[in-house]
């Protein structure tokens, strides 16, 4: 005969694991990007931009760790060490829709699927939001895809208003 109390195992069981879920992503971390980082980022952006050659996320990304670029990056860092997410800011000397001359813009902002939802992105689009503010700056700017509806609910729902919609051209002039 099974002892008194034995349907609470699975209860018991699923309570271990929301703690353990629960302590693990409170030791995660909203930090600054550092060039330790840079493997793991790679790795993020391809998911993010897979269409993008190896060279351009190379370039990019060494612009980032450059001082004095007027860019940064911020992530989202694992208790392991691995990154989860990130966004990258840089200042626009003009942007459509924006009343200032220097803008701050969201250029990239990813967030692993298993985290979404969960308050990451948007602890990384306000650690850029301060990061703005004292570069003095007064607005934030980003884009999406035309066809990324989440990405732009993810926007609207932090605050940003849609001001344009385009399809972007590029001539090469030999």
């Amino acid at each position: 005969m099974q002892s008194e109390g034995w349907w609470n195992a699975p209860i018991a069981h699923a309570a271990r694991f929301a703690n353990r879920l629960l302590r693990s992503l409170t030791d995660m971390t909203v930090r600054p990007a550092e060039p330790s980082h840079r493997a793991e980022l790679l790795r993020l952006r391809r998911a993010l931009w897979p269409d993008c050659s190896e060279e351009m996320h190379a370039r990019e990304m060494a612009n980032y760790f450059t001082d004095g670029s007027g860019q940064t990056i911020f992530v989202v860092a694992r208790p392991s060490g691995s990154l989860a997410g990130f966004a990258e800011f840089s200042v626009r000397d003009r942007v459509d829709g924006s009343f200032s001359n220097r803008v701050a813009y969201l250029e990239g902002w990813f967030v692993e699927a298993d985290l979404r939802g969960s308050g990451w992105g948007r602890r990384l689009v306000e650690a850029g939001e301060r990061w703005a503010r004292a570069q003095g700056l007064t607005e934030l700017a980003s884009d999406t895809e035309l066809d990324n509806v989440a990405g732009q609910r993810a926007h609207v729902a932090l605050g940003f208003r849609e001001t344009f919609r385009q399809v972007h051209f590029l001539k090469p002039l030999n």
